[in-house]
Formats: structure tokens, sequence, C-alpha cells
């Protein structure tokens, strides 16, 4: 079997349950509407929550996929330190151009005072580019990636989880509503295995490497 597809098959865990979330995600947008969407999952509000999501939700950050990225190089993990890069700047590419082609408004520039209350002051902005979330984009991207390298399904269902919490924690602090999120996580899962896909090997210095030869360190290691 194909090494791509064989890794792309041992992932079905991962598949699953982005499916499944896909499906909830889907079914809850179409029965309400946005604003509702967006304040039923704002119910729960704690200062400890708000200092927990603004940090967390860096997660999503292009730093966190740089420092992946040249962590990957110095640990000699040439090729998924380029899919995680190039997975990360082609959704956050993508997620810019739809941005400005959509020029829809986020929930603080929608919603009115009476409706809703709880931004988390200095973090929540207003402004007309929500659609899609970029830090969810970026987030379901390295996940996806960091995934479809996990030898373990259950590592790689956790990296699921947690991009799925930074795509919650976009619509905690008030800057995305469910479908900024859902659109965010099909542009980054997108680009992630298309990137896996189109980019199955790398030649450094003359040498082949790939995912089926790792480097002499890294098997030495393994």
């Amino acid at each position: 079997m194909n090494p791509t597809i064989r890794t792309l098959y041992g992932s079905r865990l991962f598949i699953a349950v982005f499916t499944i979330y896909l499906l909830i995600a889907f079914i809850y947008c179409s029965l309400y509407s946005k604003a509702t969407c967006f304040i039923n999952l704002n119910a729960v509000h704690t200062t400890s929550l708000n200092v927990f999501f603004t940090w967390y939700t860096m997660l999503g950050d292009g730093c966190v996929a740089i420092v992946l990225f040249v962590a990957m190089l110095c640990c000699r993990r040439f090729l998924q330190g380029v899919h995680v890069i190039v997975a990360f700047l082609l959704s956050g590419m993508a997620a810019q151009i739809i941005k400005r082609l959509t020029h829809m408004p986020r929930p603080k520039a929608f919603l009115q005072p009476e409706q809703y209350n709880r931004f988390v002051e200095g973090v929540t902005h207003g402004g007309w580019t929500s659609f899609p979330s970029g830090h969810t984009a970026t987030a379901f991207a390295v996940a996806t990636i960091l995934a479809l390298y996990a030898r373990n399904k259950w590592i790689s269902l956790l990296y699921l989880l947690l991009a799925i919490s930074v795509g919650y924690s976009r619509i905690y602090l008030g800057q995305h509503f469910l479908e900024d999120v859902l659109a965010g996580s099909i542009v980054g899962v997108f680009f992630a295995g298309w990137t896996f896909v189109l980019i199955p090997e790398l030649k450094l210095f003359g040498r082949k490497v790939d995912r089926e030869r790792p480097t002499p360190s890294l098997a030495a290691i393994q």
C-alpha cells in the first residue's frame, strides 16, 4: 500500500471524530441563528475561564506553528517540519483571502449590547474579518499534521481535541461565531491533508527524506 494512503488509513479515528464534530456543528448552525448559537455557547463565563482561554487561544497563533517548525528542524524531523509550516502558511493565506472576500462582522460588531454583554475586556475586538477563524484554521492545520505523524491513534485524537478547544476559545472570547470556527477547521484540515499528500518526500543534500525512511538520528532515538 502507498505510504501516504496507509498513513491516512491509520488515521481513521481522527477522521471519524472530526466528521462527527462537523456534523454536530453543521446541525447546530442550521437549527439556530448565528446570534443564538453564540449566546448559547457562552452561557458560562467566569474570571478564571477568561484568563485560561485568553492564554489557551494562543495555540492557534502562527508563532506556535513557527516554533514547532524550528523545533522539528532541530530534531531533524525535516519533512514533518516542512509539512507543518506549509500547512500553516496555506491555511492562513486561504483564511485571510476568504475574510477579505466575505467581510463578515465579528460578534462585537454584530450583536447589540442588550443581546450580549460578556465580551472580555482588552481581548475581544470588533471589525469585519470574522469568517473564517484564522486561529482555528492554524490550530487544525497543525493538529492534522501532528496527528498524521502520531504513532498512537489516541495521541492523534488528543491533537484534534486540542484544536477543537482552540476553536471554542475563539467563541468564548467573543472573537468569532460558530460558523467561523467551523469554516476555519475545514480550511485547516483541508490544506494540511493536501500538503501531506502532495509533499511526500524531501531531498536534502542529495539524500531523500520521507516518511518511510527516517533520518539515522531519528531512527536511533526510536
